[in-house]
């Protein structure tokens, strides 16, 4: 019997990240993917043990291999309001987001964007996500349809609102929860691609009871829970007159925090609030494209980094202004205002991000016996050349230089699911 049936060799340059500071990189690199949608081997091709080498070679001239992005925060139904105009956050999404949510209560549009939306994510390169839909139970469950067509990781739920936003787009607080029941029975780990997050959309959008209901359901189900924090100081104040307590005080008394918590920005923390992220393990989103465009102010990356904040980066389209994690990563350094080493925006863009998830044994990075997620990018298109690139000037071409023409393959569980143009295949 061929033990390697169904394995696949590719040979290319390989990109791993290892945590925010470090990375492995290896030029003259091999990757075996096997049957079951994992990594077999991830190394050098000169290491590439004997059994693999029968295998015929997929090979990616001027190529490198790197996790599949994971984008931990992002709105399906903002896909096509993506660089609209709003002054600030809070005039923006009543002025421009939410009329065009309110869209998503016609099931032909709902199925329309969710298609394209599913699509462009993979042409991006990103393999995981985290999405926030509509109100509309209907919508999120055709979101859910067309992402187990697409073949992507997708963590998603419908948001939930019962005040403070149009009356086309309120819930009742006991519908709202029952519709993300219902959705919760039909999908969440439906596939082992799909997990349904719990979304009230963000305090002032939701009641205490609405806020402590999510929660409930979320401990009951054994969901994710997805939302937002601290995003700008308006916004803040109005939490702390509406609830009179930080942002963060109120999602603990509601129990909205935990493990298993991702929350989106945290741009104006206090010091207890990053404190108490901490001590109950509660991830973050870091937006930067998001928070340039609407001006939401600077992410304090050296505070979560100190505290040990779990955190990974999502291009939250529509304030975001585009589905690639390249340009989020570039954006991760322009909102500092410094130069980063490009291994932390590598780290956030992969390996960051399925951390915040606790996926970190399955998906992140190209080590041997995780899901075989990656992306394949072209060198030729960053005006670079493999052989003439240290460790550090590879890992910023792809940080600093790439654009999506780079995207060349991705590759989800070792299925083929985009491809720009084939590669060339030959014997070893």
């Amino acid at each position: 019997m061929d033990t390697n049936s169904g394995h696949r060799l590719f040979r290319l340059s390989l990109l791993n990240p290892k945590s925010f500071n470090t990375f492995t990189w290896i030029p003259d690199g091999a990757l075996v993917t096997n049957a079951g949608g994992n990594i077999a081997y991830s190394g050098s091709w000169s290491d590439l043990p004997r059994e693999y080498k029968i295998l015929p070679v997929v090979s990616h001239e001027n190529s490198v291999a790197l996790p599949g992005f994971i984008d931990l925060h992002v709105h399906l139904p903002q896909f096509h309001a993506r660089g609209k105009f709003g002054k600030d956050l809070l005039s923006w999404l009543h002025g421009v987001i939410f009329p065009v949510e309110a869209a998503f209560a016609n099931p032909d549009v709902a199925r329309r964007v969710a298609k394209s939306f599913f699509t462009s994510l993979a042409m991006h390169g990103t393999t995981t996500a985290m999405v926030l839909v509509s109100v509309h139970e209907e919508a999120t469950d055709i979101a859910f349809e067309e992402a187990r067509r697409s073949g992507l990781r997708v963590v998603m739920g419908k948001v939930n609102m019962d005040t403070d936003c149009p009356e086309d787009l309120r819930e009742s607080t006991r519908e709202s929860l029952a519709a993300t029941e219902r959705l919760i029975g039909k999908w969440h780990r439906a596939t082992d691609k799909l997990w349904y997050a719990v979304t009230p959309r963000y305090a002032l959008s939701c009641s205490e009871e609405l806020l402590r209901g999510c929660a409930e359901l979320a401990a009951r189900s054994g969901t994710y829970i997805q939302t937002h924090i601290n995003e700008t100081i308006e916004e803040i104040e109005a939490v702390r007159e509406r609830f009179r307590s930080s942002y963060t005080e109120l999602y603990k008394r509601a129990g909205l925090l935990g493990m298993r918590s991702v929350l989106a920005h945290n741009v104006h923390p206090e010091e207890a609030e990053l404190e108490l992220l901490k001590r109950t393990d509660t991830a973050v989103a870091h937006c930067p494209d998001a928070n340039l465009f609407l001006g939401s102010g600077k992410f304090d990356l050296e505070k979560h980094l100190q505290h040990g904040i779990r955190f990974g980066l999502g291009t939250d389209v529509g304030a975001g202004t585009s589905l690639s994690m390249l340009r989020t990563m570039r954006a991760m350094t322009y909102v500092q205002g410094r130069s980063l080493h490009p291994a932390g925006p590598l780290y956030a863009a992969t390996l960051g991000g399925a951390v915040a998830l606790g996926l970190e044994d399955n998906i992140g990075s190209l080590d041997a016996g995780k899901h075989a997620d990656f992306v394949i990018m072209d060198f030729t298109t960053m005006d670079a050349d493999i052989h003439d690139l240290s460790a550090a000037d590879a890992a910023a071409a792809v940080v600093y230089r790439a654009d999506p023409r780079a995207v060349r393959g991705v590759h989800i569980g070792g299925a083929h699911i985009y491809s720009r143009a084939e590669p060339v295949t030959g014997e070893s």
